[in-house]
């Protein structure tokens, strides 16, 4: 039983280290809501002299960029978290991406409320591709 216990463990181990971290760099393909919105959705990652992450986050909605402000950018290994806020219409809203890079896919959900009282406005997912 020891035996089976510490082989399931190495594998464990094994398998975390193979796993591609993220690196910074730029990240395109796109969203999709459950509202019913879809479309480009651009992610670009970099590291500061210091070794902190910082990110940009550009996504296409009804033919037009709407550029974002990002708050929060949490990396660790092949897992991302980002929090950005933007205006639409005059509404203040935030958006939380928390996905996974698999290959040169990075993949997620994503969940969008307003800024003031954090009413949810929409839900998705988005697919990118390294465009490194």
């Amino acid at each position: 039983m020891r035996a089976w216990v510490l082989l399931v463990s190495l594998l464990l181990a094994a398998t975390s280290v193979f796993a591609e971290p993220i690196t910074a760099g730029s990240y395109k393909g796109k969203f999709d809501g459950s509202a019913g919105a879809s479309g480009a959705f651009n992610v670009t990652l970099a590291k500061s002299a210091d070794g902190a992450w910082q990110g940009d986050v550009v996504f296409a909605l009804n033919g037009a960029d709407v550029k974002c402000k990002v708050t929060v950018v949490q990396v660790n290994g092949a897992k991302l978290k980002m929090v950005y806020t933007f205006d639409l219409q005059g509404t203040g809203l935030e958006s939380t991406i928390e996905g996974e890079l698999n290959g040169s896919t990075l993949a997620g959900k994503y969940h969008t409320q307003v800024t003031g009282d954090g009413s949810a406005v929409d839900d998705g997912t988005f697919t990118t591709k390294s465009a490194n």
